[in-house]
């Protein structure tokens, strides 16, 4: 082949990579960003603790539901704050003031509503364990030492709610969210060193935003009955994904004691779990590093969600339901959702009573 030839089919090749590159997702020094939104021990060991995050600013977070606890006080990820899941989601929130510490129905503490800009006398509308509205999250995150800018990376003892963390974060338009594969029991398992007792957060003044950046990322009840009601009306082949277990699916068990209805909603896929409410065994190998995305591909497929849908995944109250959107969104599909209220919000709303659901198994639990 002459030259100018090899010239000219080297610029044909590249024009024909361009589009598929673009549909990789966003660019990060040349790699796919979402393959990277996954990190291992190692890179965390290198690149934050060691690295400095090269002079960026960086926080590594522990959440659970509650506060900071024995486990994390024990021994943690060096320098990893502690985030309690409350501080990013509520059902109710009654005034501190007028309200027993036993029925407040939420664990911050008051420093952490301050943050937020809700007083003592405050309350806010009942919420279904949904995300605080934006006017609140945002200053959340601020108040954790995160802005737009903050390279963050998450662990949980259960990793949806780190998951849940993740998404919230993505949602008010943090650039470079990470989850550490495994948790911390693959940066003790790496050789690691630990380090114990609580670590002092330092806050930031603004988030960098007022807005949330990715308003897509959640979609409500009005949004689901649509689908229900009329898919093609909402999006080509929208499809809501139930990340919950079988029993739960077909309406055999209704394992949430302040969720007593059993089902589904009417026409939701299942998009698999695990055994039981607490557990995402299809996602999740017995050391808590998480399965392939070739993996989790695989049984969607089977049940007819895949990357030409648009597709939103609900479970209980979203911590499951973020995990698996955050599979699909590192799959580079792009018309993915979380259905924030979840079977709580579906049965136990507002329009519950019209709501339709389907249920295989009427006579359990």
């Amino acid at each position: 082949m002459k030259p100018r030839s090899v010239f000219f089919a080297i610029l044909l090749t590249l024009a024909l990579a361009i589009p598929f590159l673009s549909a990789c997702g966003d660019d990060d020094d040349g790699i796919n960003a979402r393959a990277n939104r996954v990190v291992s021990a190692d890179w965390v060991k290198e690149v934050l603790v060691d690295g400095d995050n090269n002079g960026k600013p960086y926080v590594i977070a522990e959440t659970n539901w509650g506060p900071a606890a024995k486990g994390y006080l024990d021994g943690h990820v060096p320098g990893a704050v502690y985030v309690n899941t409350d501080e990013i989601e509520y059902d109710y929130f009654y005034a501190r003031n007028d309200t027993p510490e036993v029925l407040l129905g939420r664990s911050t503490t008051e420093a952490e509503d301050l943050a937020k800009g809700l007083g003592p006398d405050d309350t806010l509308p009942r919420n279904f364990w949904n995300f605080y509205p934006e006017a609140y999250l945002l200053p959340a995150i601020a108040y954790m030492g995160i802005d737009v800018d903050t390279t963050v990376v998450v662990y949980a003892p259960d990793v949806s709610a780190a998951a849940r963390l993740v998404l919230a974060l993505m949602f008010a338009g943090v650039a470079d969210v990470r989850l550490l594969d495994g948790g911390y029991d693959a940066w003790l398992s790496a050789g690691y060193d630990d380090e114990a007792g609580l670590v002092g957060r330092v806050p930031v003044d603004d988030f960098g935003r007022t807005t949330a950046l990715h308003p897509e990322y959640i979609v409500d009840t009005a949004w689901v009955q649509q689908v229900v009601a009329d898919p093609a009306s909402v999006s080509p082949a929208a499809v809501i994904a139930d990340i919950r277990s079988r029993d739960e699916y077909i309406g055999a068990s209704a394992p949430y004691g302040y969720i007593p209805a059993d089902g589904r909603i009417a026409g939701a896929l299942w998009g698999r779990a695990g055994d039981g409410p607490w557990d995402m065994d299809d996602y999740v190998r017995t050391d808590g590093t998480l399965r392939t995305l070739e993996e989790v591909k695989d049984f969607w497929a089977a049940e007819g969600i895949t990357a030409n849908r648009t597709v939103s995944f609900y479970c209980g109250t979203g911590w499951r339901a973020a995990l698996s959107w955050h599979y699909a969104y590192r799959m580079g599909w792009d018309h993915i959702s979380l259905y924030d209220g979840g079977w709580y919000e579906w049965t136990e709303g507002p329009d519950a009573a019209t709501n339709p659901v389907e249920d295989d198994e009427p006579g359990l639990p």
